[in-house]
């Protein structure tokens, strides 16, 4: 099934190159695109794209205004937002609003690509688990499908890829990744709070200890082994620009931005260095390893 996407952006040539790119790669089909928010929040419902590339700061309406209206009317779709802010507090709350990626600008070609092939890997696996569910419930049957196992895909060889199979926090994100990737079988379309899951790896490590205490633990242990990814990955970019692992990894597991700048941090540690987003990074791992 041919995705659809819809695109919303004041700057006409983003739209120009956002459907080039969609086009070029056999990504889909744009069915429509917005210069404001004015009227957005109708076309969307009305369009019901698969896919929606919205910027965050648009004449009207703002792009986190507009994901909280349509989701209100039930719009399930996927939104990827594209802005130029940088700041961390508003980019957190983009994403506790429901986008699955943040892409930077200016806007770079290798992060839109592997960014939307992504998010299309997802919905075709979210698709293909809807039609097992409903076979499942027309045959009355009470199993639940099978739970694919971390363990049984690629995901061991992304850690070993990016150089963090052996980094202590390593098990505790491997549990996390499993943890969304199950959640998101049985609820493709409902959102998830990473502190849920950060509590329950804690229950399950530290059993009758304080909980708010080793929650904490395990969120710093996870912070850590995925900021030495991003160390990781800056560091064959600083290399080698067209490294295949670093072309590979650095846009689907970052905001390509920030491994720029954690790159800068490498020439000169006078720079601050490269941040990350733990729910991106997991997003990215669950798209290659499933």
């Amino acid at each position: 099934m041919e995705n659809t996407f819809f695109i919303i952006d004041d700057d006409i040539n983003i739209r120009k190159m956002f459907t080039h790119i969609i086009s070029k790669n056999n990504l889909g089909k744009v069915v429509g695109e917005l210069s404001s928010g004015e009227h957005a929040v109708k076309e969307i419902i009305f369009y019901n794209p698969d896919i929606v590339l919205i910027d965050l700061l648009l004449p009207v309406r703002d792009g986190i205004q507009i994901i909280e209206a349509v989701k209100a009317e039930g719009y399930q779709g996927k939104f990827i937002m594209i802005s130029q802010v940088e700041d961390e507090d508003m980019i957190a709350k983009a994403y506790e609003r429901g986008i699955i990626f943040f892409i930077g600008k200016p806007i770079n070609m290798i992060e839109v690509i592997n960014v939307i092939k992504g998010v299309c890997h997802n919905i075709e696996l979210e698709r293909s688990m809807q039609l097992i569910t409903n076979a499942v419930i027309n045959i009355n049957q009470n199993k639940q499908p099978a739970s694919k196992s971390i363990t049984s895909n690629n995901a061991f060889q992304v850690f070993t890829d990016i150089g963090i199979i052996s980094e202590t926090g390593s098990r505790e994100l491997m549990k996390l990744v499993q943890k969304v990737m199950d959640f998101k079988k049985v609820s493709p379309s409902e959102q998830y709070q990473l502190q849920d899951f950060y509590k329950e790896i804690a229950e399950e490590e530290y059993k009758g200890e304080d909980a708010a205490t080793n929650t904490k633990t395990i969120e710093q242990r996870i912070r850590r082994v995925i900021l030495k990814a991003l160390e990781n990955i800056a560091l064959l970019g600083h290399d080698d620009y067209y490294n295949d692992k670093f072309v590979e990894y650095s846009a689907i597991l970052f905001d390509f931005k920030q491994v720029k700048q954690e790159i800068r941090y490498i020439e000169n540690s006078r720079e601050e260095r490269g941040k990350i987003s733990v729910k991106k990074f997991v997003e990215g791992i669950i798209s290659k390893s499933s």
